[in-house]
């Protein structure tokens, strides 16, 4: 009996859990916003600029995990806007600048795994590493991916659905899959 009342209270203490840390990341800067049902991993390793709005359902996995060497943070800046179910990977760190709008569904990822050795699975070989930049102004589409070490410029563009694997020049436009310059802004 003891056991099921436990485990029907987990979720509620997962709430409470929740909504302190919410609490306490709102407190950092001033008028941060963030939907209660924002996941958080390694939240030390998160810093949040004034005015930045988390919308919901977003995971943001910001490393400090054995896998990752304890390494990893994410860096939101001010008045940046990370829209519904976005999920960023910041065991290779990412930094994003202030006046970043970032649509929903967006994947950002300072890590994954490599595949060289083909008789070794996928999930035994070593990850790959790399920091993202997202300077100022930037506009992210919805359900773009941008993998690791790549470089948004001040100013640029990504389409949704894009996947950018390179490096983007300020003020251009990318489309498409893999992201190609479209045309400056």
């Amino acid at each position: 009996m003891a056991r099921r009342l436990r485990s029907a209270l987990l979720p509620f203490r997962d709430l409470a859990g929740r909504d302190r840390l919410r609490r306490r990341l709102e407190a950092t800067a001033p008028d941060i916003r963030i939907h209660p049902s924002v996941d958080v991993r390694a939240p030390e390793k998160l810093s949040l600029g004034a005015g930045s709005f988390i919308d919901h359902g977003v995971v943001l996995h910001c490393g400090g995990q054995d896998w990752s060497a304890g390494e990893g943070r994410i860096a939101i800046g001010a008045r940046t806007y990370v829209g519904p179910n976005c999920v960023l990977f910041g065991a290779g760190g990412i930094d994003i600048g202030p006046s970043v709008l970032i649509s929903p569904g967006v994947v950002i990822t300072s890590q994954q795994h490599t595949f060289a050795v083909p008789d070794v699975e996928i999930r035994d070989q070593p990850l790959h590493f790399a920091p993202v930049t997202i300077e100022r102004d930037v506009w992210i589409g919805a359900n773009a991916t941008i993998l690791p070490g790549v470089r948004l410029g001040q100013g640029c563009v990504v389409g949704a659905g894009a996947v950018v694997s390179r490096d983007v020049a300020a003020m251009t436009v990318v489309l498409g899959v893999p992201a190609r310059v479209a045309r400056e802004r």
